[in-house]
């Protein structure tokens, strides 16, 4: 019994991060749906991608589950997630390519970052607003419904989410600083 309890733990406490890795495995079903352009699982995806990213914090913080590993895994899963319909939509020519390259960058420099800092760097609320703003953006790209107007709210979104790239980048920089 008590090592049934013992596994049992041991579960709960793997959750966010195995939610955290489920996001990184319908990254392969998303290139593959919008390789042959069916964006109505493109959106579902998303939605499931936004759920897993949602509830792979809530537990984190609910069940006090925060580790290196989390902090490193799950905002790479986002980055992953979020990168490759961005990368659809730059080759779409429905946002620029210097931005996207930009937001590229960054990404690379924080998760380069994240994996030399000893509790791995934790995203900031910013930085999580940053990500919320992606996904609504896409979304908002990629909802079936009529797209007129909610294109410009997508759009909106989108520059919302390159804004605090910038902002978040500087912040993070300056939090390396002072740990050196």
């Amino acid at each position: 019994m008590l090592n049934k309890n013992k596994n049992i733990k041991k579960l709960i406490a793997n959750i966010p991060n195995i939610l955290s890795i489920s996001r990184l495995f319908l990254t392969f079903p998303l290139i593959v749906f919008l390789e042959i352009n069916r964006t109505k699982f493109v959106f579902a995806l998303i939605i499931l991608g936004g759920i897993t990213d949602y509830f792979d914090g809530y537990f984190a913080r609910k069940l006090n589950l925060k580790t290196k590993f989390g902090a490193i895994i799950d905002p790479l899963s986002d980055k992953i997630f979020l990168l490759i319909p961005l990368l659809w939509l730059c080759k779409m020519g429905l946002i620029p390519f210097w931005s996207l390259a930009i937001i590229l960058f960054r990404e690379l420099i924080i998760s380069a970052l994240r994996t030399t800092i000893k509790d791995g760097l934790p995203a900031s609320q910013l930085g999580k607003y940053k990500t919320l703003f992606f996904f609504i953006a896409l979304v908002i790209f990629f909802q079936p419904f009529s797209k007129g107007l909610l294109s410009s709210l997508g759009i909106t979104f989108y520059w919302l989410g390159f804004i605090l790239t910038l902002i978040t980048f500087i912040d993070y920089l300056r939090v390396k600083k002072n740990t050196i």
